[in-house]
């Protein structure tokens, strides 16, 4: 009996001094990899060493050369863009990355000592990348990056009284080379185009309207979908019972002969392919006068899903290839690339070029008495 109970004392001791190994071990792991202050360890001079636990940084600063400064904080509901545009949105797979990046640095050899030396390493201001992440209102790593030599990423720490300019392996500069459209959520809409049934284009030369037949053959001599009223019939030919267009066209209330439905596709790809349209750029603090999207003579495009929803986007001035936009219900102005830019002065040549370049097109059947204005196909 005196046995046993002595076997479990040494059990529970041994038990004991394992965890107690198994505790100083972590601690002493911990502090091997948690911020110490610069030049920190045993040694003098020894490699700066940071811990950044991504999930724990609050805040952002990012700095790129010829760039706005970026800054990003993260509150209760996620990460938002507090400079330059307070409460833009952000791409959280961006700021994954840059924090991921930050985690993955690890201090390797002594370059150079002294501020003179930062030009030559492209840590100056102007050209270095400037970094620092918060926690707490706490910069937990303040880092400038410059460039990529044979013996690593060149870096220096931003507090640093030294001047000492540091290789660092496990990131590069270009990791955090991002301006504010880079890291903001350029997003205009998610719209599947298999799910749009009617799309309509108002601009300077008419109202174009484009309705999705899917009625048979049978019955498709007319009929009003969406918000026009099409010849169903199209250019079949004239022969009542050909197969119907997949769309059918109107241009200020009459049929479009010679469409190209083609066409009405290369639209419909150019505002949702790939069930989403993102932004080229953003127009932030520009007014209507500067963007054209108050004017009289804008481009309003209007798509409605087989649930009856519309959405509505209004394309301005160009700026370039691209052209200032603003959807429904939304003030940011977005940039839009020239995909979907160059329909914004589409008009009757854009939909039946081939027809149109004859003579033998009009919005009735007729000869057309419209200049083709943009005949590109």
């Amino acid at each position: 009996m005196a046995d046993s109970k002595n076997n479990q004392i040494l059990i529970a001791v041994g038990v004991a001094a394992v965890l107690g190994g198994l505790y100083y071990m972590q601690r002493k792991n911990d502090a091997s990899t948690t911020n110490v202050a610069y030049g920190g360890g045993s040694k003098a001079g020894a490699p700066p060493q940071f811990k950044i636990v991504p999930e724990e940084v609050d805040k952002l600063t990012i700095k790129a050369r010829e760039k706005a400064e970026v800054v990003l904080e993260k509150k209760p509901e996620g990460w938002s863009m507090a400079a330059p545009t307070a409460g833009a949105k952000v791409q959280k797979a961006a700021i994954d990355d840059v924090l991921n990046a930050l985690k993955g640095i690890t201090f390797k050899e002594t370059i150079a000592t002294g501020a003179n030396n930062f030009a030559g390493y492209e840590l100056d201001e102007g050209k270095g990348i400037h970094v620092v992440a918060y926690k707490g209102g706490v910069a937990i790593i303040d880092v400038w990056l410059g460039a990529q030599k044979s013996r690593g990423q060149m870096v220096r720490l931003g507090n640093d009284q030294s001047a000492t300019v540091w290789s660092v392996s496990g990131v590069s500069a270009f990791s955090f080379d991002k301006g504010p459209k880079d890291v903001r959520d350029r997003k205009v809409w998610d719209l599947n185009r298999d799910d749009i049934v009617f799309v309509e284009l108002k601009n300077g030369k008419g109202t174009f309207q484009f309705a999705k037949n899917e009625l048979p053959a049978a019955s498709a001599d007319a009929g009003a979908v969406g918000d026009a009223t099409v010849a169903a019939k199209g250019d079949a030919g004239g022969d009542a019972a050909a197969a119907p267009l997949a769309w059918n066209g109107t241009v200020d209330g009459k049929p479009i002969t010679g469409l190209e439905v083609p066409k009405v596709d290369d639209l419909l790809n150019a505002f949702a392919l790939g069930g989403v349209l993102n932004a080229d750029d953003f127009g932030d603090g520009k007014g209507d006068a500067e963007t054209g999207l108050g004017a009289a003579d804008v481009s309003v495009f209007s798509f409605k899903k087989k649930d009856g929803t519309m959405m509505r986007i209004t394309l301005g001035k160009t700026d370039g290839t691209k052209r200032f936009a603003r959807k429904d219900g939304d003030g940011t102005i977005f940039l839009l690339s020239e995909g979907p830019s160059g329909w914004a002065a589409a008009d009757l040549g854009k939909f039946a070029p081939s027809m149109l370049a004859t003579g033998d097109a009009g919005a009735d059947g007729g000869a057309s008495d419209a200049a083709p204005h943009d005949a590109k196909k």
